[in-house]
């Protein structure tokens, strides 16, 4: 960030507060899921998770319930974006005995992704999805569509990100482009596989599998489809120097001034990353929104929030110029939902030293209170900001 903003601070006798400590956040955080018959249940690297409930259709059976692991060395993937999105983990489902006609749609399940947070535009991995049943002469191929029903707080649309050839995305479907009697399938003929992001903040989505029965021959003994998903969301990450270590939010429905921009997006990681030093364009703090003000024994700055959670905004001040942020160099307060502006303030360590130095703030969901300076957080913004400390009467005003 290029904004200078100048920090003024009073040259007091130092005081001593309780320091609270800082819920631990892993640098490495577990990407995993559960299957079974009726729900998928996984973890994403931020820490958000999600639970899909699974409702067969009519004769419908859940045949096979498959965990995928998540697989940092796996190959990247041309049909989907991120393009190493199948590192994390997700599910795979056959689905048998549905009712079917040749040439006519049969629907299959539907299955409800609900979240731990509400996530801004999170990412849908659809790959191998589709069936076959029969051999080469005799069988039925099951070609897929999904359809968006419905979401929580509100229906969201798809938008296509990458893949999905010889089908079309519409804000509400994605279905094949045509359909006919295939010698072999693979992506995009039959199967389908692609990237959709559901747009929108959203705490739920539903969406509805399809199948459409290509038959050859007599067809073939039992209908199949299978449907293979993963997950990943919006990030944000921190910009500050190397040294004081790299924090990572999964965007939700609150943040740090009026809007965040999603970062990291040519990559998901296991590992919580930073931005190249100063090139967050996200700034909360700035001259017209936000002033630093003294009362003879702390620092504080507003700083304008959009809450739409309960959360916890908390913030650290390099005072010391030592390139990290430390435990007594923290200041946190929580604000409610709707809430517009959060005030901070911090004690003045004695003697103050003036100068360039960097401020490291992060809003988080209440639930995750005080989270430390590096790591994941499940939810919010995290924004960094290279300061002037000077003394009062000395600039002080931005």
């Amino acid at each position: 960030m290029t904004l200078r903003t100048m920090v003024a601070c009073a040259a007091t006798a130092f005081m001593t507060i309780p320091v609270t400590a800082p819920v631990a956040h892993a640098e490495s955080a577990p990407s995993s899921f559960t299957n079974s018959a009726t729900t998928a249940s996984g973890r994403t690297p931020s820490g958000v998770r999600v639970t899909v409930r699974k409702t067969p259709i009519g004769t419908t059976q859940v045949a096979s319930a498959e965990s995928l692991p998540a697989s940092p060395s796996a190959p990247d993937d041309e049909y989907l974006v991120p393009d190493n999105a199948k590192t994390t983990a997700g599910f795979i489902d056959l689905y048998e005995h549905f009712a079917t006609e040749p040439r006519a749609w049969s629907d299959v399940a539907t299955l409800t992704f609900t979240f731990s947070r509400p996530v801004r535009d999170p990412h849908l991995h659809i790959f191998g999805t589709g069936g076959s049943s029969g051999d080469s002469e005799d069988r039925d191929d099951y070609w897929p569509a999904i359809e968006l029903v419905s979401g929580t707080p509100a229906k969201p649309t798809f938008s296509q990100v990458a893949g999905f050839p010889g089908y079309r995305t519409t804000t509400t479907s994605i279905e094949p482009e045509w359909m006919f009697s295939a010698e072999s399938t693979t992506c995009g003929v039959v199967y389908t596989c692609g990237t959709v992001k559901v747009n929108g903040t959203v705490s739920a989505f539903t969406i509805k599998l399809k199948a459409h029965d290509a038959r050859q021959g007599s067809g073939g003994a039992t209908p199949q489809l299978w449907a293979a998903f993963k997950l990943s969301l919006t990030e944000d990450g921190s910009d500050a120097p190397d040294s004081y270590g790299a924090a990572s939010h999964a965007i939700t429905d609150s943040l740090l001034g009026q809007a965040v921009s999603a970062d990291h997006t040519d990559a998901v990681s296991m590992t919580p990353r930073a931005l190249a030093t100063d090139t967050d364009g996200d700034d909360a703090v700035t001259v017209a929104q936000a002033r630093i003000v003294t009362d003879g024994r702390t620092c504080a700055l507003k700083i304008p929030v959009r809450a739409g959670s309960p959360s916890d905004v908390t913030g650290w001040i390099d005072f010391d110029h030592d390139g990290r942020f430390d435990p007594a160099e923290r200041a946190t307060v929580q604000v409610a939902k709707s809430a517009t502006t959060a005030k901070l303030s911090w004690t003045i360590p004695q003697p103050l030293r003036t100068g360039a130095t960097w401020m490291r703030l992060r809003l988080t969901a209440r639930a995750k209170a005080a989270v430390s300076p590096t790591g994941w957080a499940d939810s919010g913004e995290v924004e960094d900001h290279r300061i002037q400390l000077v003394r009062q009467g000395a600039g002080a005003r931005l």
